[in-house]
């Protein structure tokens, strides 16, 4: 039973579903913010919008605004309610509405009247928190049994807008920049886009689950800054761990996942016109040491400061500091394990001289010793490593072999996660077929 105690002048408004929180009180524990581009394939609509206009009671009734507002709350709703999580919202009174993500151009003030709605209909549960930014209280809301049996009784799918922009731009603040004027851009925006746009398409035949709940496939192509930076592909299911991913079912069929090895130094060998074989992370003499190569590897093509990357691995090898950071993770794995159960629990302090810590470092050896030994093993590309936008150039020529890949694939439903690829087992030689014909385009593209 759930006992909540507050203050004796806190009243709580019929009906019982729709609840205004203090700070600490019922924050959402799985909440994720509304996707404004998200609608259903069979709307609930007709019945709930004469209802609704009624209970508005409105001068003027602006159908078509909330025809497109319901459609996508109620998509995310059955959203929530495969995935368990609850649906955060925000209560501001503002017309405003970011013109990327947010393709209709719907509004928190449209979104916070429908929630009401629904809520004071008994086919939500809402809880507001304060308008204060400083009480750390986001509103959320999940859906109710009679919304769900609704939305199951049609059929409704989750998808995706028809105007949804698939491939995005994020400035330096990582916030989407609108599509480019410039005609030549904007072409190339469009043709980097195209992959998602046939991705999808294949996916509207095909259903994704895990332990019985619906898996979203949609995905978007981000760039950072420039068309040249990043351009992976992400979805919400890469959120989850590996060894979750590995229970998905496609069509209710079981999955594998093959994935590229090394990738980014076998593209940058290819820059060089070489073609890399064995093993990159091994360093002969030093065979015992392959796992912390390997964990300096991963970090090696994304750093954009050798000497800085130094100082934190001789750091990483100080006895103290690995004792005191076993400490403070044991600390942390018994906090999320708390809050996982619904306890009450305070976050461990993270010293400042954890900044940049690496696990799994010797003790006793310098960052000079040991990026030495990797940058003679890789000398023919060691002058990539520490260069500007290292990460997001390799993230940009590991997402076009991706994109590749997916194309040689278009029909065959599958799941991509970065450098590896989540089909049914019986698509698994045709997968492999792609990803390495991909790959081996990408090696003449370059070399």
């Amino acid at each position: 039973m759930l006992s909540i105690t507050c203050a004796p002048s806190h009243q709580y408004e019929l009906p019982f579903n729709l609840i205004h929180v203090d700070h600490g009180l019922c924050l959402a524990k799985r909440g994720s913010w509304v996707q404004y581009d998200y609608c259903l394939s069979n709307p609930y609509l007709d019945t709930l919008l004469s209802d609704f206009k009624l209970w508005l009671n409105p001068k003027r009734f602006h159908q078509k605004k909330y025809v497109i507002a319901f459609d996508m709350l109620l998509a995310n709703l059955l959203t929530a309610h495969y995935t368990g999580s609850q649906l955060l919202l925000s209560r501001d009174n503002t017309h405003y509405a970011q013109k990327v993500l947010n393709p209709e151009r719907i509004s928190n003030k449209t979104l916070k009247v429908c929630c009401d709605y629904l809520a004071e209909k008994n086919l939500i549960a809402l809880l507001i928190g304060k308008a204060n930014q400083h009480d750390f209280n986001a509103s959320w809301c999940i859906p109710l049994m009679p919304l769900i049996a609704e939305l199951e009784k049609i059929r409704a799918r989750v998808l995706l807008r028809e105007n949804t922009q698939l491939a995005i731009v994020r400035d330096k603040n990582h916030n989407p920049i609108e599509r480019y004027k410039n005609r030549a851009k904007s072409l190339e925006l469009a043709r980097l886009e195209l992959p998602v746009k046939n991705y999808y398409q294949t996916w509207l035949n095909h259903n994704a689950t895990l332990d019985g709940n619906y898996l979203l496939p949609w995905l978007k192509r981000i760039f950072n800054e420039r068309l040249e930076h990043g351009g992976r592909f992400y979805g919400n299911y890469q959120n989850l761990p590996s060894r979750e991913r590995a229970r998905i079912l496609i069509d209710g069929e079981a999955t594998a996942e093959p994935d590229y090895k090394a990738i980014h130094f076998h593209l940058l060998y290819a820059l060089e016109g070489l073609q890399f074989v064995g093993d990159p992370y091994l360093v002969v003499g030093y065979e015992h040491l392959r796992p912390v190569f390997k964990l300096l590897c991963l970090q090696l093509v994304n750093i954009e400061h050798v000497s800085a990357f130094k100082a934190c691995i001789t750091k990483s090898a100080d006895a103290d500091l690995q004792r005191r950071f076993r400490e403070y993770r044991a600390k942390r794995e018994a906090y999320d394990k708390a809050k996982a159960m619904g306890l009450k629990a305070y976050p461990p302090i993270k010293s400042k001289a954890f900044a940049g810590f690496i696990e799994g470092i010797p003790q006793g050896v310098t960052g000079d010793e040991l990026l030495s030994l990797l940058l003679e093993r890789h000398a023919p590309i060691a002058h990539h490593f520490g260069s500007p936008k290292i990460g997001l150039k390799l993230q940009r020529l590991d997402s076009d072999v991706m994109a590749n890949a997916l194309e040689r694939l278009r029909g065959i439903p599958c799941l991509p996660v970065h450098d590896s690829i989540r089909c049914k087992v019986k698509d698994l030689g045709a997968v492999k077929v792609a990803m390495e014909a991909a790959l081996e385009a990408a090696f003449n593209m370059l070399t």
